[in-house]
């Protein structure tokens, strides 16, 4: 057997390995700033804070709990006093400005949406109804004048909401664009120019720098800030658009716009350029989402196990039970929910009952038709108007009847006394008959 050979550890070549190359860590990439970034930070940060109210701000202009205390400022501007027509857009935020602007006596304009059948609409008082119903959403568009593009109006004042402003004049809206082609078309048709200031309202939170390299030309900057603590005019104006920039649009602004079309035919008419921009892949991906029907998922079935052999399981011989290894399951349908409509009463007669306290709750007027006997099908109440009407029909059960049914019923409700402090008797008036009720309020009895 051979000695095993003794190996000197001086004569091992030892291979030298190569040393680390150190490397210093890598730099953040700097955030990109963009718009939809700002606005991002903008709702975040009322949500963070609860900040924002009624209706929810992501996605729109936000609305906040001091908005009235910041909107009253705008009585101690002298753009205020001295204009005639101000402009109004319709979120929440500024609802305030348009309460102002009816109660001192101005022509208040609104926004047609998407612009479909008017240039604007102009708002104007209506007999027995409250200034805040009127400026609502739902009044705006039941009271609201359309004024067609052919019309000479000069706005005087634009008072708008926002998501984000800076201090130099910067605004950044929702997202849509909208703000900036109204005011791009009222410029064409010259029912703005230089001299129109514009106003918004926004949260003290809302207001700080912004990068001017991530705004364009048919951006529309501001001329006053009104927060709930101060009151910020822009010394250096930044310029305004000068019109609409055909070059900035696509066709999809176009598909919804009647007097977008109506200009663009105009101006071609006249020889001007309105080439559009073509969309691009994202905004075309966009859209097809947009046009896409809505899917509606069905709920999954219940799942029910049923045995193969019967309804009964298997039993062991020590006496315990099981399934048996032959059960399937059965798909059962959920069964369906059939939702009755609700069945409103024909009236015949509505009567307005007028003079009435505003300590009175419409319960105690219930309750004393009920001891009359002359119970009404509906009640349209608007107590704190001071009025409300009560509708009628000749098929229901009531303790007065005749030809005279209606003088007996208006006698009776004169004779009421709802509140004892006061020595006012109820005004009644026979109102024309009404088949469906389009009041609000309505209170069933």
């Amino acid at each position: 057997m051979s000695e095993p050979q003794v190996v000197n550890p001086a004569q091992l070549q030892v291979e030298e390995t190569p040393q680390a190359q150190v490397t210093e860590p890598a730099k953040p990439v700097p955030k990109v700033i963009t718009k939809a970034s700002i606005r991002k930070r903008v709702w975040n940060h009322f949500s963070e804070n609860k900040l924002g109210v009624f209706p929810p701000h992501y996605g729109r202009i936000p609305n906040f709990a001091d908005a009235d205390q910041a909107a009253a400022r705008i009585l101690e501007l002298d753009v205020f006093r001295s204009a005639k027509s101000i402009a109004v857009t319709p979120e929440k935020v500024v609802e305030l400005v348009r309460i102002k602007t009816l109660s001192h006596e101005k022509d208040l304009y609104v926004p047609c949406p998407g612009f479909d059948y008017g240039m604007t609409k102009k708002i104007e008082l209506v007999f027995e109804q409250d200034i805040k119903s009127i400026v609502s959403r739902r009044g705006m568009e039941c009271f609201g004048r359309r004024v067609d593009f052919k019309e000479k109006i000069h706005i005087d004042l634009i008072v708008m909401g926002s998501v984000a402003v800076s201090e130099d004049g910067l605004r950044i809206g929702e997202g849509q664009g909208f703000v900036d082609l109204e005011y791009a078309m009222l410029k064409d048709l010259e029912a703005v120019d230089d001299k129109t200031k514009i106003v918004t309202i926004v949260h003290d939170s809302q207001v700080f720098d912004m990068p001017h390299g991530i705004f364009k030309k048919y951006d529309v900057p501001v001329d006053y800030i009104l927060t709930p603590t101060r009151t910020i005019k822009v010394e250096r104006g930044l310029p305004k658009p000068e019109g609409i920039v055909w070059g900035e649009l696509t066709q999809r602004r176009l598909r919804n716009k009647s007097l977008l079309k109506k200009l663009r035919r105009k101006y071609e008419s006249e020889g001007k350029d309105t080439t559009l921009r073509k969309e691009t892949k994202a905004e075309k991906r966009m859209r097809n989402q947009l046009l896409r029907p809505t899917r509606y998922i069905r709920s999954k079935p219940k799942l029910k196990i049923k045995n193969s052999a019967g309804s009964s399981p298997v039993q062991n011989e020590d006496g315990t039970s099981h399934r048996d290894s032959t059960a399937y399951v059965e798909s059962v349908p959920s069964p369906k929910i059939f939702r009755r409509r609700k069945k409103y009463k024909h009236i015949d007669y509505s009567l307005r009952v007028s003079n009435i306290q505003r300590n009175v709750r419409v319960s105690e007027l219930k309750n004393a038709l009920r001891e009359k006997g002359i119970k009404p099908c509906n009640i349209s109440w608007k107590g704190n108007q001071g009025y409300c009407f009560l509708h009628y029909s000749k098929k229901q059960n009531i303790a007065v009847e005749g030809s005279d049914a209606i003088n007996n019923v208006i006698e009776m409700i004169q004779e009421l006394k709802l509140n004892s402090d006061t020595d006012k008797n109820l005004s009644v008036k026979v109102m024309e008959p009404i088949t469906r009720i389009e009041t609000v309020n309505v209170t069933a009895v």
